[in-house]
């Protein structure tokens, strides 16, 4: 029993490690250009990642083979969960709060699922269904005091969260539907970070060096805490994923949102209400209730 929900820890470690991103990457977003943060992060997860893997001593069973279409799928969902993802999210939270990019990152796991309808056909059983609604209405619960509450002014942040979430839905369905079985998760988690880098530091290079003026002391050591967790974020979500099937891995997504609720409210001071306690219930009972009816590949 314990084995069956092992992956689901992990995929719920790894939407922690987004939702940290998310909001402690709000206050970096109001002052900081989003090529900066991300550059500071990405650097920090390779470094990190880096360490890990020696310590594990998983350099030393390097005799892998990746053909080119392996390179492309990797190139394709580290850049797309990392330099777009973060782009459009940190963009977006300079117009929003944490609460409405909660709302909208509720949507992805509809996305995910659309994805993988639509591009690799994937077939949906009465289970998967019945936890989808389950788990739209336990967002709707967390997020129903967030609507309207922006008004216009954050139209456009909040259509920037939601672009945010087509390249990190076709990661999730690539990571799922075109796994790289050759290279052990460290090593996968470190090829996917460092493949943001390259873009990140050309990018840099053309920027005015008044840019880095508004760091302190104290964004330095939040940018080190999100890099830390989009190094582990790439780490849980390849381990965690193997052993799901694709519906199952579309519905761990959205421990994203409660997450970051949870955070929010933490960290933030954004309130925990009785609506939004009852909606992350909602998001939980539909979990473990597909958890129950679909057998998880071991």
């Amino acid at each position: 029993m314990l084995s069956r929900f092992k992956p689901l820890l992990l995929l719920f470690l790894a939407q922690v490690c987004v939702g940290v991103n998310i909001v402690f990457s709000k206050g970096l977003a109001s002052h900081i250009n989003p090529f900066i943060i991300m550059t500071i992060r990405f650097t920090v997860a390779s470094l990190f990642m880096s360490l890990f893997l020696i310590k594990s001593g998983e350099a030393r069973r390097w005799n892998f083979r990746l053909t080119w279409m392996d390179c492309l799928v990797m190139l394709a969902k580290g850049v797309g969960a990392g330099l777009f993802f973060n782009w459009l999210m940190l963009s977006g939270l300079k117009l929003t709060n944490a609460n409405s990019a909660g709302l909208i990152t509720s949507l992805l796991p509809a996305i995910i699922v659309s994805l993988n309808v639509t591009l690799f056909k994937q077939k949906l059983n009465v289970q998967m269904i019945v936890a989808i609604m389950i788990s739209i209405i336990g967002l709707v619960l967390i997020n129903f005091e967030s609507f309207g509450a922006e008004g216009r002014h954050a139209l456009w942040g909040n259509f920037l969260i939601f672009i945010s979430l087509l390249p990190e839905g076709l990661y999730y369905t690539l990571s799922k539907y075109y796994p790289v079985a050759k290279i052990p998760p460290i090593t996968n988690s470190i090829c996917l970070t460092l493949s943001n880098l390259p873009f990140l530091y050309v990018i840099i290079a053309f920027m005015p060096l008044s840019s880095w003026h508004a760091i302190t002391c104290y964004d330095i050591w939040i940018m080190i805490l999100v890099g830390i967790a989009a190094g582990l974020f790439f780490f849980f979500w390849q381990t965690g994923v193997e052993k799901v099937d694709p519906a199952y891995a579309a519905l761990a997504t959205a421990f994203m949102p409660l997450s970051t609720v949870f955070l929010a409210w933490i960290v933030l001071g954004e309130g925990l209400t009785v609506t939004k306690s009852i909606g992350i219930l909602f998001v939980i009972l539909s979990i473990l209730h597909y958890a129950r009816c679909q057998k998880i590949q071991e």
